[in-house]
């Protein structure tokens, strides 16, 4: 075998969040050189084993069985906002509007449909007959972009506390009412006849290292949150080699 035959192999990358170093492997990352020139970084895990790509091999390559696979994990190191205010604005929305944020069934997490535990994270469905009832009201019709069943205003939203009750993770999925698109069987997912398929964004807190991630996958991906957490601090843990000293 010559050396243009030869696998690719992974090499380590260092990146920072902050003061905080790390080095990891470059098959972690969507484009395999870390981060970029602004200090924006994405790794890619693959669902069920949550590990990186093979060397060499980019994130969009393969089917779409393949790629939606992909698990999408955006860090960013907080300077100016503690982490715990950035994740509590996933809850409570910044719309400068008070009335909007009270009476608005979207906004305000008291006019959600809260029900039984899922996968140890409290939901929050969106109530449609509260958003439609809202609009007409407001504008005198319900046919609005923001009555869709299938915009991301509607999401419904599932939570984690600690003991203390503070916000731990923030879930915002595709509303319940649109159909899953896949299914999951022997541990294998398999599309469906679909014209979509319904996705999460998942928010939660590196303490430590003073960030704040944002992680996307498909819905049906949910009920790993919790492995999906723990893999990435695995990542940064076992990838962390110090930090800048204080000026």
């Amino acid at each position: 075998m010559n050396a243009a035959d030869a696998p690719a192999q992974a090499r380590p990358v260092e990146v920072d969040l902050g003061p905080h170093r790390f080095r990891i492997a470059s098959n972690y990352f969507d484009i395999e050189r870390g981060q970029d020139a602004q200090g924006f970084m994405r790794l890619i895990l693959r669902w069920p084993e949550l590990a990186p790509l093979p060397p060499g091999v980019h994130y969009l390559s393969g089917g779409e069985s393949e790629r939606i696979r992909n698990i999408d994990i955006s860090p960013t190191y907080l300077d100016r906002v503690p982490p715990q205010t950035r994740l509590d604005r996933e809850w409570i929305s910044n719309v400068d509007s008070e009335q909007e944020l009270r009476e608005n069934p979207t906004l305000n997490p008291e006019l959600r449909i809260k029900a039984a535990p899922v996968d140890g994270l409290t939901p929050y469905y969106t109530d449609f007959a509260k958003v439609d009832a809202y609009y007409l009201k407001r504008y005198g019709k319900r046919d609005l972009p923001a009555t869709d069943r299938h915009s991301l205003f509607n999401n419904d939203w599932f939570v984690a506390r600690d003991a203390d009750g503070t916000l731990t993770t923030i879930i915002k999925c595709t509303a319940r009412e649109e159909p899953d698109g896949a299914r999951i069987v022997d541990g294998r997912l398999e599309l469906l006849d679909a014209p979509r398929l319904p996705s999460c964004s998942h928010a939660f807190l590196l303490p430590k290292y003073g960030t704040y991630v944002q992680v996307s996958y498909l819905r049906l991906f949910m009920r790993d949150w919790q492995r999906i957490e723990q893999r990435i601090r695995a990542i940064f843990d076992d990838g962390h080699i110090g930090d800048a000293p204080r000026r």
